[in-house]
C-alpha cells in the first residue's frame, strides 16, 4: 500500500476547488446525504482509556481547524453560493483524501466533515537525531464502521494498542483507526511513518479533542524556541561560514567590492544568529462567520530583540493611530491605498553603504566609467527622506480591453503590456519636495554620463537600439512650480522586434514611462508614476490640497473600519484590479492575453460590487522586551458576494 500523505493538504485543494469536476468513483456516492450531517450519535462507552495524556516534548508545529463544514458553510453563505454546491465539496473532500493517501475508500464514508482536524509536529525525541515527527488527525463518525470500512476493502487491521488499530499488514504502516474522545467517538491518525503514529497518537486522540484550543476557526502555529533550543549552537556555527564561502564563491578580485561583499555576509550572518535566539513563535488563524465573513491573521513573536529585525519591531510603537490625513487625499478610483509610519532612515545608513560599495567595485573591476562617474552613480542610491515621515501609497490600473470580437493595434497591445504591470501609482508623503526632486534629477544626469553609456551600448551590442532615453524637465505648468517630470521614453521601436502580436515590418511603437512630482506646500509632496502622463497629471491634481474630497477616497462610504483604531500601517485592496492586472498580451516581456480572462475582466462591471469592493489589512506592533507583529486582514460580505457571482458564472454547473 502507498504510504499515504498527509491529509489536510488534498481536504485543502478540494475545499477549493470546484463541484462541477467529475464525482468521486465510489458506489456509496449516489444517493449520499450533504457532509453537513454525517456525524453520527456517540457510541456507547466502552473500556477504551482516553484520559489525556501530556503535550509530548519539543513540540515545534500544531494546526487545529475546528469545524471545516461550518467554515466552509459560512464562506458559501456570505458569498451568497447555494449550500449544495459546499455541501458537494464537502461530500467529495473524504473521497479525495482516501485516494491521495491509497487508504481503503470506504472509510470516507465514516469522516465527520464537521468535526475538528487536529496536527501536530515535534522534534525526533532522540536528540542526536534531526528531523521531526509529524501527524494529523480527522473525526470519524464511528469506531466500529470505520475499523469495517477498513477490513472491507481487503485491508487488514492490526491492533496496537488498547482502541488503536494500525492499517496495513507491515509495522511501518503510517496510519491508525483509534477510539478518541471528544465530539468524534474515533479518528483516523495519519503520519510520515510509523514512529509518528505511536508517538503523537494518543495526545491528537485523547487530549487536543477535548482542550479549549483556539477561539478561531483555523490554528496554525509554528513554535521556534524548541528549535533554537535543540539546533541553536549549531545553526550559529554554520551560518559564521557565510563570510568565508561568499568571498570564496562570489570575490571578483577587487579591493572595495571584496571588502563590500564580505562585510555583507558577515551583516547577514550576525543577523541570522540574532534572529534564531529572538524568534518565538509565528502563527496563522483564520475566522468565518456570517456577519463579518473572513477575517485572517499572522504574527512573529520575539523573545528578544538583540536583532536587527526584532528592534526595527519594536521602534516607538506609540506611533500607532487612525489613518493619517494624508490618507484620505489618495485618488478616489484607487484599487489599493495603504498607508505607512517611516522609521528612522539612519539604520539603513551600513546596508545603503555597502551597496554603493558594491557597485563602485564591480564598475571598477571591469573599467566602466570614470572614477568621477562612478561617484555620481553610487550618490544615487539613498534614501531621500527623514525619519518618522509618514507616506501614503495608491495604485490602479487603466482600461486597455481589446474591442468586443477585435485586435488590439500594436501601439495599443504595447500599451497594454505596460498598463498590466506599471498600470499607475500615486504616493504621497509629509515632508517638502527638494531631496526627491534633486534626486530624480540626478538619476536622469547619471543616466546620460557618456562614461557610463557607452560601455553599456558596447555591452548590449545591436539590443542597445532597445536602450530608453531619460531626461528630467519640467512637469506640465498645471501642477505648480517645482515640479518635475523623469520621462523614460523608448521611441519608435519597431514593433516586429519587440514580437508584439500582429505586428507588421512596418509598424513602430512607442513606450515610455513618466515620473511626476509635486510639490503640495512646504511639508507634503506628490509623486506620480505611470504611462500615460495626463492620466498622471489628472490624479495629482485631484489629491492636491485644497482639492475637492469628491476626487479622493474621503468621499467612499466604504472604508470606514479605518477611520479608527490604532495601526502602524493599514489600507485596502480591490481584486477588480488585480483581474485587470493579469491581462498581458504576448511580446517581448509578455505571455499572451488570453481570451477567457478578458471575458472575466469585462464581466467585473456586472458584478454586484464591480470587483471594486474593498478587503482590509492592518499592521499592529507590540513593544516591550518580547516584541509582537501582527498583520490582519478582514475580507468582508461584499467582496466575497463578487467572488461567488464570478464563480456561479464562469464554472460549469456552480450555478443553483
Amino acid at each position: 500500500m502507498r504510504k499515504p500523505l498527509l491529509p489536510l493538504a488534498a481536504l485543502l485543494v478540494v475545499a477549493c476547488g470546484s463541484s462541477s469536476s467529475e464525482p468521486a468513483n465510489t458506489p456509496a456516492d449516489e444517493g449520499q446525504k450533504p457532509a453537513t450531517a454525517v456525524r453520527a450519535a456517540p457510541e456507547a462507552a466502552t473500556a477504551f482509556e482516553l484520559t489525556p495524556v501530556p503535550e509530548p516534548d519539543d513540540v515545534v508545529g500544531v494546526l487545529a481547524w475546528k469545524n471545516p463544514a461550518a467554515t466552509l458553510g459560512a464562506i458559501a453563505d456570505c458569498a451568497k453560493i447555494d449550500r449544495k454546491i459546499s455541501d458537494e465539496v464537502l461530500r467529495r473532500a473524504p473521497h479525495e483524501l482516501m485516494r491521495e493517501g491509497g487508504l481503503p475508500r470506504g472509510l470516507a464514508d465514516v469522516v465527520a466533515i464537521d468535526a475538528p482536524v487536529f496536527g501536530l509536529v515535534t522534534l525526533e525525541p532522540d536528540k542526536k537525531r534531526p528531523g521531526a515527527l509529524a501527524a494529523i488527525s480527522l473525526g470519524l463518525t464511528s469506531l466500529e464502521k470505520a475499523r469495517a470500512a477498513a477490513e472491507d476493502a481487503g485491508g487488514s487491521l492490526t491492533e496496537s494498542g488498547p482502541g488503536m488499530w494500525r492499517l496495513g499488514a507491515k509495522s511501518d504502516t503510517s496510519c491508525v483507526i483509534a477510539a478518541s474522545a471528544g465530539a468524534a467517538p474515533a479518528r483516523l491518525v495519519c503520519g510520515i511513518k510509523g514512529a509518528d503514529v505511536t508517538a503523537l497518537a494518543p495526545y491528537l486522540t485523547r487530549t487536543l479533542p477535548t482542550a479549549a484550543g483556539s477561539a478561531n476557526d483555523l490554528h496554525i502555529e509554528a513554535r521556534l524556541a524548541p528549535v533554537e533550543a535543540r539546533f541553536g549552537a549549531m545553526i550559529r556555527s554554520q551560518v559564521q561560514v557565510l563570510p568565508v564561502l561568499a568571498r570564496g564563491e562570489l570575490a571578483i578580485g577587487d579591493p572595495k567590492f571584496d571588502r563590500a561583499l564580505v562585510d555583507a555576509a558577515s551583516a547577514i550572518a550576525d543577523e541570522a544568529a540574532a534572529l534564531v535566539g529572538d524568534a518565538d513563535r509565528v502563527s496563522l488563524d483564520v475566522s468565518v462567520d456570517p456577519t463579518s465573513c473572513l477575517r485572517a491573521s499572522g504574527a512573529l513573536s520575539l523573545r528578544a530583540q538583540t536583532s536587527w529585525l526584532a528592534q526595527g519591531m519594536a521602534e516607538r510603537p506609540d506611533r500607532a493611530g487612525p489613518a493619517p490625513a494624508i490618507f484620505w487625499r489618495a485618488p478616489k478610483d484607487s484599487g489599493s491605498v495603504g498607508y505607512g509610519r517611516g522609521s528612522d532612515p539612519a539604520r539603513l545608513t551600513p546596508i545603503l553603504r555597502n551597496l554603493r560599495m558594491l557597485l563602485d567595485g564591480l564598475l571598477t573591476k571591469y573599467n566602466v566609467g570614470s572614477a568621477a562617474d562612478r561617484k555620481a552613480l553610487t550618490d544615487v542610491i539613498d534614501l531621500p527622506m527623514g525619519k518618522d515621515v509618514v507616506t501614503v501609497s495608491a495604485s490602479g490600473r487603466l482600461d486597455t480591453l481589446a474591442p468586443q470580437g477585435g485586435a488590439r493595434t500594436p501601439q495599443q497591445e504595447v500599451d497594454a503590456l505596460l498598463n498590466s504591470y506599471v498600470g499607475w501609482s500615486v504616493i504621497g508623503y509629509e515632508e517638502g519636495s527638494a531631496p526627491v526632486a534633486k534626486q530624480l534629477k540626478d538619476i536622469a544626469s547619471v543616466y546620460n554620463r557618456k562614461g557610463l553609456q557607452d560601455p553599456l551600448k558596447k555591452a548590449l551590442g545591436k539590443d542597445a537600439v532597445f536602450m530608453p532615453t531619460i531626461k528630467a524637465g519640467a512637469a506640465p505648468a498645471s501642477l505648480g512650480a517645482g515640479s518635475v517630470d523623469l520621462e523614460i521614453k523608448l521611441a519608435n521601436v519597431k514593433a516586429a522586434d519587440l514580437k508584439v502580436p500582429g505586428a507588421t515590418a512596418k509598424d513602430k511603437v512607442n513606450a515610455e514611462l513618466h515620473v511626476l512630482l509635486m510639490p503640495d506646500g512646504k511639508e507634503r509632496t506628490w509623486l506620480a508614476i505611470g504611462t500615460k502622463r495626463d492620466e498622471l497629471v489628472k490624479r495629482l491634481l485631484a489629491v492636491k490640497t485644497g482639492a475637492p474630497d469628491a476626487g479622493t477616497i474621503a468621499s467612499r462610504t466604504d472604508l470606514e473600519p479605518l477611520r479608527t483604531g490604532k495601526h502602524m500601517s493599514a489600507g485596502f485592496f480591490a481584486f477588480g484590479p488585480i483581474v485587470k492586472g493579469l491581462d498581458r498580451p504576448g511580446g517581448y516581456f509578455g505571455g499572451g492575453s488570453d481570451p477567457q480572462l478578458q471575458k472575466v475582466i469585462r464581466s467585473l462591471g456586472a458584478l454586484p460590487n464591480r470587483g471594486e469592493a474593498p478587503m482590509f489589512f492592518t499592521t499592529t506592533v507590540t513593544g516591550g522586551d518580547a516584541p509582537r507583529g501582527e498583520v490582519s486582514f478582514w475580507v468582508p460580505k461584499p467582496v466575497l458576494e463578487d467572488m461567488g457571482a464570478l464563480l456561479k458564472a464562469f464554472v460549469p454547473g456552480s450555478k443553483p
